[in-house]
């Protein structure tokens, strides 16, 4: 008698088919076997029965111990209801249904192993995303934390002559804190559950503006994150807030008022709370904030950098700062801005800027006046609108009129060039709608890295980052197929961009850096460095949009901590005689000697 165990079919065995492929054979092949095997033995009248054929039930799909090698077949398990079937196929030995129920089962299988395939690749791209999640939000805080020491450095740097040229230890670092911080009045606020899971930055928003003085100051939320930054904010968790008051109860007693309003000592905030640097970070209820109070941050004795530099002026401060003035007359300015100089007055660049410088130039040194915004008429007309309640709510300056005077377009701080500032209101109104209807023509030069290629025109929409709030970006097309990083940032509705056109040409490329022309038809907030970057070929030395390493190169070898962008021509038509007008301002000589490495013949081009 021969006795064949009938290998199953079994999800398992499908599942791991690629290593059990050499050692198995179909179950068709089995059953035309089984056939044959039974037709031979019938033919040699050897005795043979049904029972011969067995089967092992089990409830489970694991496969069983090995068989022995003399077996012809390895013996595996199958399930109940395929071996219940099959025993009633055998009896008959009818191939054609054996064929059609192996069929049945085998379709049956392939659905639950596609099933099951799915749900994998759906768990893996859950935890591949949270991994992302993860790192983004540990790279945030590293940063933070990279700039508040260098904040640090440079404060302590200015404020001593030491032989180390700004390089402290990190006592020191310790010590310029603590004695910051021992100039701020903290106030305590328990978190209510109305505002459980809130950021923290609204809600210092709210308390810093609750108890307003009658001052024309309005704080924001970009103010309240550099007191985030600088670790000026502080949170006692919900497991120490009972103790953490039965402390400020002890302290309040022994030195006689029970005022809730009374400043938190700086030994408590030490023992019981930790900074908050995250401006995103939310809130449980019941915890406790401790913040600065608005007294302290207004106050004008205070001499630390960080309050000297986190409220705004109420009026420009006249500079004596060397300018590049290009054209000038009765109506209109027109400067050559020089690298690292900001443009207006703005959060932590109160003094220094170009407006600062064009103040003292315009009163003290300009042979056609000082025109409308610098003159005294101009202050007591400001100081008369401040008691008017208009503009309050203005995120950075609180009196555009009075920050910004002229200004129609704006420059980065390390970009070079052409710059035209009006003098008077009506100029200033010609001008801006002159920027606004496009009828400006605007040229700029830049190195960059690659070769964006000759004659092309990039039409890509530009908005903000949807989590760093400070840079752009080419906002993606909603149509278009996103990758896994596109679509963790597009967990929430996005905001359009806003149109931004711009026009490259390469003018001469060495293999490595390109010397580019670009023509903007629009003018957008980094427009053409965030173009530059979407296009592959970022500008060299751009610390935000470009490339580290080639950055770490070119200010080891050259000193250059900017990007090497230019706004070499400007052309416009005069505000009052309506002249058509064209501005060029020369190449900085920084970016001129890499212009000489890329393309020794440039400097005989007229760029």
């Amino acid at each position: 008698t021969h006795i064949i165990a009938l290998p199953p079919h079994t999800r398992l065995a499908k599942m791991d088919a690629k290593r059990r492929s050499s050692k198995r054979l179909s179950p068709a092949v089995i059953t035309l076997m089984l056939a044959l095997t039974t037709i031979m033995s019938l033919s040699s009248s050897l005795p043979m029965s049904v029972s011969a054929f067995t089967f092992t039930p089990v409830t489970n799909r694991a496969t069983t111990t090995t068989t022995k090698k003399n077996q012809l077949f390895p013996k595996r398990t199958i399930c109940n209801a395929r071996m219940q079937k099959l025993n009633k196929i055998t009896k008959s030995f009818d191939l054609a249904e054996i064929l059609a129920n192996e069929k049945e089962f085998n379709a049956a299988d392939e659905e639950i192993v596609l099933s099951s395939t799915k749900k994998g690749r759906r768990k893996n791209a859950n935890q591949n995303e949270k991994k992302l999640r993860m790192k983004e939000q540990a790279k945030e805080q590293k940063l933070e934390k990279q700039q508040f020491k260098q904040k640090l450095k440079k404060r302590s740097s200015s404020d001593t002559d030491d032989e180390n040229d700004g390089n402290i230890s990190d006592e020191k670092l310790k010590i310029d804190y603590e004695n910051l911080i021992k100039k701020i009045d903290f106030l305590s606020y328990e978190i209510p559950p109305s505002l459980d899971g809130k950021r923290i930055d609204a809600v210092l928003v709210e308390l810093l503006n609750k108890d307003d003085d009658g001052s024309a100051v309005s704080i924001s939320r970009g103010q309240c994150e550099t007191l985030l930054t600088n670790n000026c904010t502080f949170i006692v968790p919900q497991e120490e807030a009972t103790e953490f008051r039965s402390a400020w109860q002890a302290h309040q007693k022994e030195t006689g008022t029970d005022e809730e309003s009374m400043a938190v000592p700086h030994s408590l905030i030490e023992q019981y709370s930790s900074p908050i640097q995250r401006k995103s970070h939310p809130l449980e209820s019941s915890s406790i904030l401790i913040y600065p109070s608005r007294q302290s941050l207004l106050s004008t004795s205070s001499s630390s950098t960080l309050l000297s530099n986190f409220i705004p002026p109420t009026e420009i401060i006249a500079q004596n700062i060397p300018l590049d003035v290009l054209f000038e007359d009765e109506h209109m300015i027109v400067i050559n801005k020089q690298a690292g100089m900001v443009v207006h007055p703005a959060a932590g660049n109160w003094d220094g800027t170009l407006v600062n410088a064009m103040a003292y130039y315009l009163m003290n040194e300009s042979p056609f006046g000082a025109g409308e915004f610098f003159t005294d008429e101009a202050k007591e007309e400001d100081t008369a609108n401040d008691d008017v309640d208009v503009n309050q709510d203005d995120a950075v300056t609180n009196s555009i009129s009075t920050l910004r005077p002229g200004i129609v377009h704006r420059l980065d701080k390390g970009t070079t060039g052409v710059l035209v500032v009006a003098k008077t209101s009506s100029a200033l109104a010609t001008l801006s709608e002159a920027f606004a209807e496009r009828k400006v023509k605007k040229q700029y030069l830049a190195v960059t890295i690659g070769n964006p290629g000759d004659d092309q025109w990039i039409n890509k929409p530009i908005g903000r980052h949807p989590l760093h709030r400070q840079i752009m970006r080419v906002v993606p097309d909603p149509n278009a197929q996103m990758n896994r990083s596109q679509l963790r940032l597009s967990t929430a509705v996005p905001k359009p961009g806003r149109p931004a056109l711009s026009h490259i040409h390469t003018m001469h490329h060495d293999g490595k850096l390109s010397i580019v022309q670009v023509k903007i038809a629009t003018g957008r907030t980094h427009q053409i460095r965030v173009h530059l970057q979407d296009h592959g070929t970022p500008i060299y030395g751009d610390d935000v949009y470009g490339l580290s390493d080639w950055n770490k190169a070119l200010t080891g070898r050259r000193g250059i901590t900017r990007p090497l962008l230019h706004a070499q021509r400007l052309e416009i038509d005069h505000p009052v005689t309506g002249e058509n007008m064209v501005f060029e301002a020369p190449v900085a000589d920084d970016m001129m000697g890499i212009i000489k490495t890329i393309w020794p013949a440039g400097e005989k081009i007229e760029f």
